[in-house]
């Protein structure tokens, strides 16, 4: 299956540390040399056992284990591979290069809903749909911190009033690494 039709959209838009998506690209593209996949008969009768298969048209769910971004987990002598890419293999053969998913289900397994292609095919895609975020995630905008802007005011202001790294901390339940990062500017040093 060829790629999607809609993958000629500009990238001109800026990431989050001031790269280019195209330079995002370049970086990217070194890191990602997929391993190829030897697979016996027993192999892929059991892959096809982890498999919900709907109608031809529907998503196929993996249905065994997951990584941490919904991607099925299948695993292969000593080494584990993303489930979608299995699927691939089993019914087009091995490719050096991405599968990617057309229906942007992660633990979708339809060898209809999957096609080769690069990295840059696989972001072009995400651009095009409106599904890449790009844009400032410091500070309370990233959905994992901890702290608010007016903590780290108050942590700053602690440490200034002769408070030790230790204490305020254990006040705020993080770190005293993170607390000497605050207070050295090395974290939030956009307040």
């Amino acid at each position: 299956m060829s790629a999607p039709a809609n993958m000629s959209a500009s990238f001109l838009s800026v990431g989050r540390a001031g790269r280019t998506l195209k330079n995002n690209f370049k970086r990217w593209g070194a890191m990602i040399k997929p391993r190829p996949i030897k697979l016996t008969e027993a192999d892929k009768v059991r892959f096809w056992e982890k498999v919900d298969k709907c109608g031809p048209c529907e998503c196929w769910e993996w249905t065994k284990g997951c990584n941490d971004k919904g991607y099925g987990k299948f695993r292969i002598g000593d080494f584990t591979y993303l489930a979608h890419r299995v699927a691939f293999v089993v019914t087009n053969g091995d490719t050096k290069l991405q599968v990617c998913h057309a229906c942007n289900n992660p633990s979708c397994c339809n060898p209809a809903h999957l096609f080769a292609g690069t990295q840059k095919d696989n972001i072009q895609q995400c651009v095009a749909e409106g599904r890449y975020v790009c844009g400032d995630f410091r500070g309370e905008r990233n959905n994992c911190a901890k702290l608010t802007e007016s903590d780290v005011c108050e942590i700053r202001a602690l440490y200034t009033d002769g408070w030790l790294q230790r204490e305020i901390a254990e006040e705020y339940d993080v770190h005293q690494s993170d607390i000497s990062r605050i207070c050295s500017g090395r974290q939030w040093r956009h307040i």
